[in-house]
């Protein structure tokens, strides 16, 4: 249907709405480095995007739901 190369990811226009420049550094040029807060929030992410789910009394919390 369409190349990859014509597709533009969500974090593609996040980064674009909120600065340009940070999107080209990302996503064009692939310059990225991790800092205290970029590591906590991968860090966070890693336990939402593995399939899972956990049970707190008569609460069912499922994680990475397809």
């Amino acid at each position: 249907m369409y190349d990859e190369e014509e597709l533009v990811s969500i974090s593609a226009l996040q980064h674009y709405a909120y600065c340009p420049r940070q999107c080209a550094l990302i996503h064009i040029e692939q310059l990225w480095s991790e800092n205290v807060y970029t590591t906590e929030g991968r860090i966070m992410h890693d336990k939402v995007d593995t399939a899972d789910h956990e049970s707190r009394g008569n609460i069912r919390i499922e994680y990475a739901v397809p």
